[in-house]
């Protein structure tokens, strides 16, 4: 190898070339598989991206769904209270007006006096008050 002439060996076959010719290729070689990792890192990282941002919105959704399922049930559980409560008080209303019309004797005779059956049942028994208390005399 020393024998030859200087310019008859190709420039990247001494020793000083081939070693920065094969680190040139290393570097290059390096350099491409980091591109290329990099490049499927990429394609991994926008899919996860895809995934995470659906996954978000489908939560989202569900998070939305949830709260308005809830709403609707608070407000049916309030008219259900409301409703019940509105019952008890007619129904103490009633209880009211009934026990003030069984006691209150005055209105009640004035209405039973005021059906004209009762009129006449009144009328009759009256009248026969009288004549026994005539007879009895």
């Amino acid at each position: 190898m020393s024998d030859e002439p200087k310019g008859s060996k190709p420039e990247w076959d001494d020793d000083k070339s081939w070693g920065a010719n094969m680190k040139m290729l290393f570097d290059f070689t390096i350099a491409n598989m980091k591109r290329t990792y990099d490049e499927y890192q990429q394609a991994s990282l926008e899919s996860i991206k895809q995934n995470q941002s659906y996954v978000q919105k489908v939560l989202s959704d569900a998070q939305s769904h949830f709260n308005t399922q809830q709403t609707i049930a608070t407000q049916a559980l309030q008219n259900a209270v409301e409703t019940a409560n509105m019952v008890s008080k007619q129904a103490v209303r009633h209880g009211d007006l009934a026990i003030d019309r069984q006691w209150n004797v005055d209105e009640v005779a004035q209405l039973v006096a005021q059906v004209s059956t009762f009129k006449d049942a009144i009328a009759a028994a009256v009248a026969a008050a009288v004549n026994e208390a005539l007879k009895a005399k």
